[in-house]
């Protein structure tokens, strides 16, 4: 879908609308998790379940010590289950 303004040719930009003012990104957080989520070299340790509606940790060691590093500044997965309970509602069961 073209930008607003950008439809049919029209090279003009259209003012945001009221509802497009309060629209934020999503944080650093749920940024890097999304991606670290959808990367499918590491689906064996974390991945979407079926209907992508939901993200499983399948080995929390390997995910805590190999990838959390890389996307976060620690390694420690209760930090990271924490951290993701202040945006959603998840059950963890170790």
């Amino acid at each position: 879908m073209a930008p607003p303004g950008e439809q049919n040719g029209d090279s003009t930009t259209a003012p945001a609308s009221s509802g497009d003012a309060h629209r934020s990104l999503p944080t650093p957080f749920l940024t890097k998790t999304y991606q670290l989520v959808d990367d499918p070299s590491v689906d064996d340790v974390i991945s979407w379940n079926d209907d992508g509606s939901t993200f499983i940790v399948w080995r929390p060691a390997e995910f805590a010590r190999d990838l959390l590093p890389k996307y976060f500044k620690h390694n420690n997965f209760s930090s990271f289950v924490r951290q993701l309970n202040t945006y959603v509602c998840i059950a963890y069961r170790p």
